[in-house]
C-alpha cells in the first residue's frame, strides 16, 4: 500500500507515513479529532542504524515478549511517529533486530480453548491446569504438526536488537516510561 505525502512535511528529511485510509481533508479541518496532529520533524531523522524513532519504539514494544503477528498496533505509530507499523516490523526483521518465533515458542500466546483443540485433534487428554495442558501440547505434538496448526507467532528481539535499545534509551524515555 503506497502512503500519501503532505505539503506540511515538505522540509522534513523524509516524509512521514500517512495511511491512504486517512481522511486528509478531515485531518486538516479537524486536527483535534486525531490523536497527535502533525508528526514532529525530529521523528523523521534516522539514527546511525537507519532507524526512525518510531522503529525504536516498535522494537521496545516487542521486547516485552508478548507481541505477536496478531497484536493490535496503536495508531500513534502513524500519527506520532510517522511510520507504517507493518513496514516497521518488516524492516526490523530484515535488519535482524527481531525474529519470528516458532510455533512451539509461540504456544504461550494461545488460550486454553486453542491449546485443548490441538490436543483433541491428536486424541490426547485435554484436562488439567493451563501449565499442564501447555506442557502436554509441547511434549506430545511434533514441531511439524504445530507449525501447520498454529499460525500465530510471537516476535522476539534478538541480541542485536537489544543493543539498539540500549543505545537509544533516550528515545524510549521521551516516548513515555521514565524508569529504564
Amino acid at each position: 500500500m503506497k502512503s500519501t505525502t503532505h505539503p506540511i512535511y515538505k522540509d522534513y528529511p523524509e516524509q512521514p507515513y500517512i495511511s491512504p485510509k486517512r481522511d486528509l481533508a478531515r485531518w486538516e479541518r479537524e486536527p483535534e479529532e486525531f490523536p497527535y496532529g502533525v508528526v514532529e520533524r525530529k521523528q523523521m531523522i534516522r539514527t546511525e542504524e537507519g532507524l526512525l524513532p518510531g522503529d525504536i519504539v516498535m522494537l521496545w514494544r516487542i521486547h516485552f515478549g508478548n507481541f505477536t503477528t496478531k497484536t493490535w498496533i496503536p495508531e500513534y505509530f502513524e500519527y506520532r511517529y510517522g511510520v507504517d507499523s507493518g513496514a516497521s516490523i518488516e524492516f526490523l526483521h530484515s535488519l535482524g533486530y527481531i525474529r519470528k518465533c516458532s510455533a512451539k515458542e509461540s504456544l504461550s500466546e494461545l488460550n486454553m480453548n486453542q491449546l485443548k483443540a490441538l490436543l483433541k485433534e491428536k486424541n490426547l487428554p485435554v484436562g488439567g491446569k493451563r501449565a499442564e495442558v501447555l506442557e502436554r501440547v509441547m511434549e506430545e505434538i511434533s514441531e511439524k504438526d504445530l507449525e501447520e496448526a498454529v499460525k500465530l507467532r510471537k516476535w522476539s528481539v534478538t541480541p542485536e536488537g537489544s543493543e539498539v535499545l540500549k543505545r537509544h534509551g533516550e528515545i524510549i524515555r521521551k516516548h513515555g516510561p521514565k524508569n529504564l
